[in-house]
């Protein structure tokens, strides 16, 4: 129960995950698609947990909850930065207005991402779990 309420509540925290226009198409180009969040803050999705998906179209994306789409904006994409940067632009759910800024790696069909909380000022600059951020790793939903 304590790894489902954790997994919960790092999804409600994750709503704010991607957002606003990108500057480098070509890192914006790997990252279109879906993805299935497999681990979050270094943590396996618990089984049986509601699936947390999130897709990427154009500069948009939308963050959902067991297929419900619980969040909505744009993503601002910097490919020329290492590792790659990311902006989201939260438009629709419950950090409507915020901006959440996270940095990204796009490997195959793996997707590793780090998000400061939405309306946070400062941008993480690695991967590591800490307070703060929200570590996640996607796979690749097949087409």
């Amino acid at each position: 129960m304590t790894h489902l309420s954790l997994f919960v509540a790092a999804i409600a925290m994750a709503t704010g995950v991607l957002t606003q226009g990108s500057k480098d198409t070509a890192g914006g180009a790997a990252l279109q698609g879906t993805w299935t969040l497999v681990t979050l803050n270094g943590q396996p999705a618990p089984e049986g947990a509601p699936e947390l998906t999130l897709t990427f179209s154009g500069d948009t994306y939308n963050q959902a909850l067991a297929g419900v789409v619980n969040e909505r904006g744009t993503i601002k994409v910097d490919a020329s930065k290492k590792p790659m940067t990311i902006d989201l632009g939260i438009a629709e759910g419950d950090d409507a207005g915020k901006t959440q800024l996270g940095i990204i790696e796009v490997t195959g069909d793996t997707l590793r991402a780090c998000f400061a909380a939405p309306g946070a000022a400062g941008r993480p600059t690695d991967f590591t779990v800490k307070e703060g951020v929200i570590v996640f790793v996607g796979k690749k939903a097949k087409s």
